[in-house]
């Protein structure tokens, strides 16, 4: 099994449990980036690592076409059902199939830290795109609750970000999630492909056990969970690279 393929796998395991406890988090960055690209109705939007495809469905909402490819079959699957009028490819990020400068947009929301070759992944993205490309990725000199709790629970994951040449803008998003209760919080965490392998050596109840005590500090005085986020958007020009 190649490591994209496992990727894939591992996201698919729980890919409705995910979409339904986590996928729209990304909302604020989501909502930025159709505005930082000017997204409107007959613009041509590609994104990257689409997941359960909430993005798609927003631009597509904006009047888009929009195309999305996910390693994940599960998560394709729930996409298609998400976003019925974009068009979505179970496929790994790397080479793309499409000509030079099919997309207006291409988007890749915590993406290319996935593919075996992210500064590849990065250049097929821009290499695809028209006018703009936006790379999102957790913010790497404001440390989010996510992270510091993947952190401790599982370390960590040794995926790395794409070196990049300077965007045409950058952005920080504050991205907070909130869960009303425990059990919602963990089913959130257990439901993400990183945590799948603890779950497989170690045991759910146990991978759930520490996760109950990372997210003690974050818990709220009406028993909920609040979690900290942010995004580093970066927003490229094709011209100006």
């Amino acid at each position: 099994m190649t490591d994209a393929t496992q990727v894939g796998e591992l996201w698919g395991r729980r890919a409705a449990q995910r979409a339904a406890l986590g996928a729209k988090m990304s909302m604020p960055a989501w909502k930025t980036a159709l505005q930082r690209t000017r997204v409107t109705g007959g613009t041509t939007v590609l994104d990257l690592g689409c997941g359960s495809g909430e993005f798609c469905a927003l631009a597509t909402e904006a009047g888009a076409h929009a195309t999305g490819i996910d390693a994940s079959r599960g998560m394709i699957e729930l996409a298609r059902q998400t976003a019925p009028a974009a068009e979505f490819h179970v496929r790994a990020l790397g080479p793309l199939p499409w000509e030079d400068g099919t997309f207006d947009v291409v988007t890749a929301f915590n993406a290319l830290f996935f593919a075996p070759d992210p500064e590849a992944a990065f250049a097929e993205a821009l290499r695809v795109s028209r006018d703009f490309v936006v790379v999102c990725d957790w913010h790497p000199d404001h440390p989010s609750d996510i992270i510091t709790v993947g952190w401790t629970v599982k370390g960590p994951s040794g995926r790395r970000r794409a070196r990049t040449p300077e965007p045409h803008e950058k952005l920080t998003i504050d991205i907070p999630q909130h869960h009303p209760d425990e059990d919602t919080m963990v089913r959130a965490f257990l439901s993400t492909g990183g945590y799948q392998p603890l779950i497989e050596s170690d045991g759910e109840e146990s991978v759930a056990e520490k996760i109950r005590g990372a997210t003690e500090q974050f818990r709220t005085a009406d028993g909920g969970y609040r979690f900290a986020n942010k995004y580093l958007m970066s927003v490229f020009r094709k011209n100006e690279i």
